[in-house]
């Protein structure tokens, strides 16, 4: 195929439908395997697979007349205004109150689409249940759709912007960048789609739209998807200020402000106690030594982007906050200079140039770890500046095309040896085992992934190497500490606990203490009994 590509690049330049027809071919060529992934990994378990109501037929039916039933619904505990706790039952029928707007209508509209009314089981009377389950094709398919919409419509803004060629190469390099799959395969980085979506829209509309009676509340809703579902949407009134279009970008980034003091100052409190209470605080607040760490994370992501040969979950590069990356050494020497002709080349460069180079410094900006609220780097936090990336590659190369065509081949076989680890959730960490074997984090996830298919013993394997790799990591501990206390091994669990509770960073040490001193009365409890019987 890629041999020929050349000439059939040639061939249809001339033709915007033939463009959008090769991007959409590749395009599905590369992704469609996505749809035959069966399972759910990470937090699609939680955020969509356990979302669940059930349509059983009652336990006491003579026949198969299938009775409604609501089971397992979801319940979780908040707290109103006052701080007092509030149980909120949450099922497939109705909004989760309990979440924040759009989080509510996107869990409700996920979980709705993914259902699928199924043959479940059979009751005390051997008769069949059916019930409601949710289908992971359904989600890969809304996640495959939204990413071909975004490809259309970064389509036509390059080829209004700067030529039909231009955008051809570009959308082509874009459809099969391997940062993508963490965004296309995984179901739960579905935001990061819709947000890209909104963008795009938005821009389309400032394009072909110039009545303000018409363009400004279609201009709200537009950045409001963007902004509501990923906060890197609230800077896209600067990608409209570098266009020209300043009434537009008023509107844009009015709506941008409100959502950053509104969610984002909710999202912002939200994580940072959540660290705050995990020991980590230090990394959610600002101070001069983060420009250094934000420099490194510039020089990670400038690596990541073009080479992205290691692919996973979890990254290694600082994951556990270090005072040590704050040091002023050789890799922040090098990340400075690249910071300095990056600036060069905005500068220096053509437009089309100037507009990809600024567009990934816009959209990588919010996860430049000024505050770290989240992990510390991933590949589908640099899926948005990818797109601006495949601008810069394909202007430069628009002229070669056989070396153009070489790295979407190269691109679309690391997307295939990646797509297959997202069947289920053994895969999953297994691949991120693969490409960071040094992640304890990695190998952690791994032995609860074995534990939830029935492989304990090879749980425990992976959190006693997770405990080789890093000691003072304290997660494999208190998991070798709960298999043991739950496999009836006290002295075992008040070993590991212990371990656990002497690691650099404890998680819950008020928790985990309280723990080990109930421990510790077992344990008492335990050995005074063959005392008593002895006497």
């Amino acid at each position: 195929l890629f041999t020929y590509m050349p000439n059939l690049i040639d061939f249809l330049t001339l033709s915007s439908i033939g463009h959008v027809t090769l991007i959409s071919i590749i395009y599905f060529i590369t992704w469609g395997f996505s749809l035959t992934l069966k399972g759910f990994v990470s937090d699609d378990i939680e955020g969509v697979a356990k979302f669940s109501d059930r349509f059983i037929q009652h336990k006491d039916a003579q026949c198969n007349i299938i009775k409604e039933e609501k089971i397992d619904s979801y319940e979780v505990e908040v707290k109103d205004k006052d701080g007092k706790p509030i149980k909120n039952r949450f099922n497939n029928f109705a909004f989760p109150s309990f979440i924040e707007f759009p989080g509510c209508f996107l869990r409700w509209f996920r979980v709705n689409w993914g259902k699928k009314f199924n043959k479940i089981g059979e009751n005390t009377k051997g008769h069949t249940i059916y019930g409601y389950q949710q289908d992971p094709s359904r989600h890969h398919l809304l996640n495959l759709l939204f990413q071909w919409f975004n490809l259309l419509l970064g389509y036509n803004l390059i080829s209004v912007l700067f030529g039909p060629k231009l955008a051809f190469l570009s959308m082509l390099l874009f459809a099969v960048h391997p940062c993508g799959v963490q965004t296309v395969a995984w179901i739960s980085g579905c935001n990061y789609l819709f947000s890209l979506f909104g963008a795009l829209l938005t821009f389309n509309v400032v394009l072909y739209v110039h009545n303000p009676y018409i363009y400004i509340p279609v201009l709200i809703v537009t950045s409001a998807i963007s902004c509501l579902t990923l906060l890197p949407g609230c800077f896209n009134f600067i990608i409209l200020i570098m266009l020209g279009y300043w009434y537009p970008a008023i509107v844009v980034g009015s709506v941008g402000l409100l959502v950053i003091f509104r969610q984002g100052k909710e999202v912002f409190s939200y994580r940072s106690s959540a660290f705050k209470a995990q020991h980590m605080g230090k990394s959610t607040t600002f101070y001069w030594r983060k420009i250094v760490i934000m420099v490194k994370t510039f020089l990670y992501y400038s690596h990541l982007i073009p080479f992205p040969k290691k692919l996973g979950l979890f990254h290694t590069e600082n994951y556990h906050f270090c005072e040590t990356y704050e040091r002023i050494d050789g890799k922040f020497l090098l990340g400075l200079t690249l910071v300095i002709l990056y600036g060069a080349a905005i500068w220096y460069f053509p437009f089309p140039v100037k507009f990809g180079l600024i567009w990934m410094l816009v959209y990588m900006a919010t996860f430049s770890n000024f505050v770290t609220c989240q992990q510390f780097v991933s590949e589908r936090y640099a899926f948005m500046a990818t797109f601006g990336f495949s601008i810069v590659v394909a202007y430069f190369l628009q002229d070669y095309l056989v070396i153009l065509s070489f790295l979407i081949g190269v691109a679309i076989m690391r997307i295939w040896v990646h797509l297959p680890t997202f069947r289920n959730e053994v895969r999953f960490y297994e691949s991120n085992c693969f490409n960071f074997p040094d992640s304890e984090v990695a190998i952690g996830n791994l032995g609860v992934a074995y534990l939830n298919h029935g492989l304990p013993n090879k749980a425990v394997d992976s959190w006693h190497e997770g405990t080789r790799q890093n000691k003072n990591y304290d997660v494999p501990w208190y998991n070798l500490y709960s298999i043991c206390r739950q496999n009836g091994d006290l002295i075992g669990a008040k070993k590991f606990l212990s371990m656990c509770l002497n690691s650099k960073t404890i998680h819950f040490p008020e928790q985990w203490q309280k723990e080990l001193k109930e421990l510790d009365y077992s344990i008492e409890k335990l050995i005074s009994i063959p005392d008593l019987t002895k006497k």
